[in-house]
């Protein structure tokens, strides 16, 4: 929590107001929040919209996770941001783009253009030797979890999944660690703690998975270093590329939407794939200039 309420204290500043104001600058103003570098959820967005790192609007707020760019958008009513779609909560409004609205169906359909995978990083050759993480792997593949990963708001890539079969007896490892993306952190825990439910109700032995955040490019490094079992990245990565270990193999968990966010005051419903890329690489852009007009303050 405390690194939240920096990362949105940080942004406060930025924009040039106190946590009490609500909304950056003058009546119009954008203010544009962005993730922190080494985020895979920026990696992918700014892909998508075709913008490279040094043509960013200077004035963008950097956050260091999906949580602190929700929380930042929710208290700025002239803020703009983005992140996973199954994270987005109540205290925001999602966006449209390009008269498609962001759901399960869109992403897995293809018209939802703003979209990436959630990928897994783990060596290949330490199952034989890790049960645990030979038997989080099985379960990960299983009709189980992908109930788990559509019921979290997430697309299944997966086609006629396994039922998981439980372990017979006590495993010889205990517990794992899968780290990096904090947009795939969440769902993770949840697949944890699905698979130690099992396991335990099976052979009654706690076994744990540990999920920990550091954003993609400290879940690429951990893979490659075998820092962790299991490196996290909400991107696609690319072998010989992100991933130097010849051992590791890249498993895609899940397609993810990225939604484009508003507070709820904002009365925009729709954005352009241009206008988006307008308002991350321009920082004179006024919300007026892209069509959408705030009530008059009083």
């Amino acid at each position: 929590m405390k690194k939240i309420l920096l990362a949105i204290a940080s942004a406060a500043l930025a924009c040039g107001i106190g946590f009490a104001a609500v909304g950056c600058g003058s009546n119009g103003d954008i203010s544009v929040y962005n993730r922190e570098d080494g985020s895979g959820t920026r990696d992918a967005f700014l892909e998508l919209l075709g913008i490279e790192s040094d043509e960013l609007n200077t004035g963008v707020a950097q956050l260091n996770s999906t949580s602190a760019v929700i929380q930042g958008v929710a208290g700025d009513e002239k803020a703009i941001g983005y992140a996973s779609l199954g994270s987005v909560d109540s205290t925001v409004k999602a966006l449209s783009v390009d008269g498609v609205t962001p759901t399960e169906e869109t992403v897995a359909d293809g018209s939802y253009k703003v979209s990436r995978p959630f990928e897994l990083m783990y060596d290949e050759t330490a199952l034989a030797e890790n049960d645990l993480l030979s038997e989080f792997i099985e379960y990960l593949k299983s009709a189980e979890a992908q109930t788990v990963i559509a019921a979290e708001g997430y697309v299944s890539v997966v086609e006629n999944a396994p039922t998981y079969t439980v372990p017979t007896a006590d495993l010889s490892v205990t517990e794992i660690e899968a780290s990096g993306s904090t947009s795939v952190g969440p769902l993770m825990t949840k697949l944890a703690a699905g698979f130690s439910a099992k396991v335990e109700e099976a052979t009654g032995q706690e076994v744990q998975v540990t999920v920990s955040g550091g954003g993609s490019g400290q879940g690429i490094k951990d893979a490659n270093e075998g820092n962790t079992e299991i490196g996290m990245a909400s991107k696609e990565v690319v072998d010989g590329e992100d991933v130097t270990n010849e051992d590791v193999t890249i498993y895609q968990l899940c397609a993810d939407g990225i939604a484009v966010i508003v507070n709820k005051a904002n009365p925009a419903t729709d954005i352009s794939l241009e206008n988006l890329k307008k308002i991350y690489t321009d920082k004179s852009l006024n919300w007026i200039d892209i069509g959408v007009e705030f009530p008059e303050e009083e």
